[in-house]
């Protein structure tokens, strides 16, 4: 390899670790606003039950919930939880945990049918 060609290759790679060198810095700098939004959001919230610390479980878990209503919404006599766990793909417990969460919020009701507690969408 001639000076010239080895001159040329040293310089490329130069130019490539400083690409990666900017984009460490973008992923450094995004990582520290995260930390802060965090530590804000933590010295702003009591510590104690929380749905989410991170945004995009945030959004993945309205876009599930909205699902697990949608379920509910497609059956007209009203749903178990056994019944809405199987069709929602989650443990018996967490899909207790969120149609509770959800009727709470009014978006579900919780009924009675014989021995059977059932959700149906709540009235507008």
């Amino acid at each position: 390899m001639s000076d010239n060609n080895y001159v040329k290759s040293l310089k490329n790679e130069i130019d490539e670790l400083r690409k990666t060198v900017r984009s460490l810095r973008k992923t450094v700098a995004d990582l520290a606003t995260q930390l802060e939004s965090r530590d804000l959001y933590e010295e702003t919230h009591p510590p104690g039950y929380s749905v989410s610390d991170d945004v995009r479980s945030c959004l993945d878990q309205d876009v599930s919930w909205a699902r697990l209503v949608g379920l509910v919404e497609n059956s007209n006599r009203g749903l178990t939880t056994m019944e809405l766990a199987e069709k929602w793909g989650k443990s018996r417990s967490r899909t207790s945990e969120v149609l509770n969460r959800l009727v709470e919020e009014g978006h579900l009701v919780k009924f009675r049918d014989g021995r059977r507690v059932k959700f149906r969408p709540a009235e507008d």
